[in-house]
């Protein structure tokens, strides 16, 4: 984990549940697949959504749909991600990694797990400095979307007065019905 970036819950991907197109402008009845992570390795560049499930899921129409609205979106926006599923079986961790996980598998509510992986991740760029290459949240948040932290701001990013959410007020945007 030390060699990527990630973001936790980086996307909420509206889809017409007929259809499966990928839409903008949410109505009642479209669906939102959200997936787990957006993760860019630091040196390669190499960028993917992840979605982390059981094995027992293997199987599961669920998933094959995700990954298809996922695809889209990827391919709809442009963007150099590759939709990812890693199965718990493929996870292995150290026994300090698995201490974390502990902790964290305790957790019962979203502001929590925000909060512990905001921790998580300051003290991680304590152990290793060079991990915070970034001068800005939102640079950081550049280099996962784009690859560079150096990119142009796409125009369908909202302004926002608060420094690093432009790139957030675009992927997470609050829709009304």
């Amino acid at each position: 984990m030390e060699d990527y970036e990630f973001l936790r819950e980086p996307v909420s991907i509206y889809y017409h549940p007929g259809s499966k197109i990928i839409v903008d402008r949410i109505q009642t009845f479209h669906r939102r697949y959200t997936p787990d992570f957006l993760i860019r390795h630091r040196q390669t560049r190499e960028a993917f959504l992840v979605e982390i499930k059981p094995r027992s899921f293997h199987t599961q129409p669920q998933l094959r749909l995700r990954q298809r609205i996922a695809e889209r979106f990827i391919a709809r926006e442009n963007l150099d991600w590759k939709f990812k599923i890693v199965f718990d079986d493929e996870i292995i961790l150290t026994s300090e990694q698995l201490e974390a996980f502990d902790q964290c598998f305790k957790l019962n509510s979203r502001p929590a797990w925000k909060t512990w992986f905001d921790e998580y991740y300051r003290n991680l760029v304590k152990v290793n400095p060079s991990m915070s290459i970034f001068s800005s949240e939102n640079k950081r948040l550049l280099f996962l979307m784009y690859g560079s932290n150096d990119a142009d701001r796409p125009s369908k990013w909202k302004k926002s007065k608060e420094p690093g959410t432009q790139i957030l007020n675009y992927f997470n945007r609050p829709w009304t019905v």
